[in-house]
């Protein structure tokens, strides 16, 4: 799962995928405003099949807390 998502974050943000870590801070390393969290999560449910609701991703501030989530 961690190895999709950096993927998509890499691809998202322009980005090196070997800079992205489990402890990789969405707001604080990323930049990522609001938008840009809703549409990775958007994808990663699509290709994964799983849905998180609302109240899980405000809980989310790291790679890892995704992975956390979506390997449930």
């Amino acid at each position: 799962m961690f190895e999709q998502i950096q993927k998509e974050l890499a691809s998202y943000f322009s980005i090196d995928p070997a800079t992205i870590t489990r402890d990789t801070s969405f707001a604080d390393d990323l930049k990522a405003d609001s938008l840009a969290i809703m549409e990775l999560v958007f994808n990663l449910e699509s290709e994964t099949g799983k849905t998180l609701d609302d109240d899980a991703m405000e809980k989310v501030k790291t790679v890892g807390d995704l992975c956390a989530l979506l390997e449930k």
